[in-house]
């Protein structure tokens, strides 16, 4: 890449970098800095006289903050709090008010009630009685463990999804679903237990569970992100992590306490969800948890129908350019271009007899070489012992250059245009050594650039050419001298069902 074409690439990255502080920090901080309740549920028991006291009151000093819910008993109101019906309840006897709460659902509207109806009592003279009706467990003191063991999954869950996809690119169906999948339910087994040995929260099957289907709730849907294309990821971060975390309340559960715009993602989202649904399990049996979990299901179901529609979709990368080219009179000779014998490796496929196309008695069959170059010393004499080789007897050469997808060195897409041509360039050198190299033994070929790696890429071609019985021949590793074989030969003697040879 050119220096223009790098300062452009790195004057992107830090824009984007920057972007993404400036939009995180300005999220988190319009739902944190300033908490103010909205529509918080809370129960209320007494006569309706009272009762309209009260809600006025509290009314004037917090407008829309508190949403009422008319109770016959204190019993009753205490099973509404335990059945997440309300996240607190005030009973009006007398000259008295007793407060209910319950911190197990969150410090945040805890903390907003008690400081809401000390004000009213100190105005009205009333003495106020605070009772926790759902105590926190002793190992879990403020409660704030189930959203923190769901943060601590939300990462890992955003790699395994991306990583599967780009990993597993050409992989079939049923890896491609299965890798999030299986990585998911790793991370509930894995998380459950660390959070029930160091919090004691219990329920390892339940929690297990929830957190199995958030992992991939999140895993699925940015593996289908990141297999439509690379740089789409960032919309996953932005959505889970970005938007994610403030409108999940933080662990507090202030949920109820951010902006409208966050207050409308909150009971979407995967993260703030998913830590109700553990503090739901957790502390109130479960209830309440029904919703959430039917949500957690839409976004695991979404992703992975994704992905089994995206791989089925998905078409061997198509050849980017085919020349066939002739003998040319210029001959190129290249030094130190001797070639030793070849190392002979793989299946030799037999050709049947009575074959249409077979040779008569006395008659050399033609030959298929599939050459993979890239114009390096082991790729040139690899080519040159091919075009020497058929030169000498019939037979057709086919070159192949694989040119690695832009997704293994632009996930960014900073500087494409600029990559774009210095790939473009590279092919055509590699192009242009390829016609020198057959053009010096006077041979025939056809060359094909194509967008994948060096293996698919010459098993691809290898298998148009299936019925003919060709033979692979590369050239040994330039990157490790002391190699015999590189990890390309090395991965064709695995794969690939025709011979392969390999030049040294």
């Amino acid at each position: 890449m050119s220096g223009a074409a790098q300062y452009r690439a790195l004057a992107g990255f830090v824009v984007a970098s920057a972007a993404f502080v400036a939009v995180f920090v300005a999220l988190t901080l319009s739902a944190f800095h300033r908490p103010v309740p909205h529509d918080l549920p809370v129960g209320i028991v007494g006569s309706a006289a009272v009762a309209g006291q009260v809600e006025h009151a509290l009314g004037g000093a917090l407008p829309g903050a508190f949403r009422f819910r008319g109770y016959p008993s204190e019993a009753s109101a205490a099973a509404g709090i335990a059945q997440r019906e309300v996240d607190g309840a005030v009973v009006v006897s007398g000259a008295g008010l007793r407060l209910l709460v319950t911190p197990a659902g969150g410090t945040g509207p805890e903390q907003a009630l008690t400081g809401a109806f000390t004000a009213v009592a100190a105005r009205s003279g009333r003495h106020l009685v605070v009772s926790d009706v759902v105590p926190a467990r002793a190992s879990d003191s403020e409660a704030l463990s189930s959203w923190f063991v769901v943060l601590s999954v939300l990462i890992p869950s955003l790699a395994a999804g991306s990583a599967s996809a780009l990993a597993l690119r050409r992989a079939g169906r049923g890896w491609a679903v299965a890798a999030p999948v299986v990585a998911a339910v790793a991370a509930g087994v894995v998380a459950a237990a660390i959070a029930d040995g160091i919090a004691g929260l219990g329920h390892y099957p339940a929690i297990a569970g929830v957190i199995a289907l958030f992992s991939l709730a999140v895993a699925a849907p940015t593996a289908v992100l990141a297999r439509i294309r690379p740089p789409l990821t960032a919309v996953a971060v932005l959505a889970f992590i970005v938007a994610g975390i403030p409108a999940s309340g933080g662990p507090a559960n202030l949920a109820a306490f951010t902006p409208g715009f966050l207050r409308a993602l909150s009971p979407v989202l995967p993260l703030g969800i998913a830590a109700s649904t553990i503090r739901d399990v957790v502390y109130f049996g479960g209830h309440g948890a029904t919703a959430s979990l039917w949500t957690l299901t839409a976004w695991a179901l979404a992703g992975v129908a994704g992905l089994i529609l995206i791989t089925a979709l998905r078409r061997p990368a198509p050849a980017l350019a085919l020349t066939l080219a002739g003998p040319a009179t210029p001959p190129r000779v290249l030094a130190g271009s001797a070639t030793p014998p070849p190392v002979l490796a793989g299946p030799v496929p037999a050709r049947p007899a009575h074959a249409p196309d077979s040779p008569g008695p006395g008659t050399v069959p033609p030959l298929i070489l599939v050459v993979g170059f890239d114009d390096s010393e082991p790729a040139q004499r690899a080519l040159t012992w091919a075009a020497d080789l058929l030169a000498t007897r019939p037979g057709t050469l086919h070159v192949i250059y694989a040119d690695h997808p832009l997704l293994d060195s632009d996930l960014t897409g900073f500087g494409r245009t600029d990559m774009d041509q210095d790939r473009d360039a590279k092919a055509a050198r590699v192009a242009d050594a390829a016609r020198q190299i057959t053009a010096a033994a006077g041979t025939p070929y056809t060359f094909e650039r194509r967008q994948e790696s060096p293996e698919e890429a010459i098993l691809d071609a290898g298998a148009r050419y299936a019925a003919a019985a060709p033979v692979i021949v590369t050239g040994r590793s330039h990157h490790v001298p002391h190699r015999v074989i590189g990890s390309v030969p090395a991965r064709l003697l695995h794969e690939s069902p025709y011979p392969v040879l390999t030049i040294p």
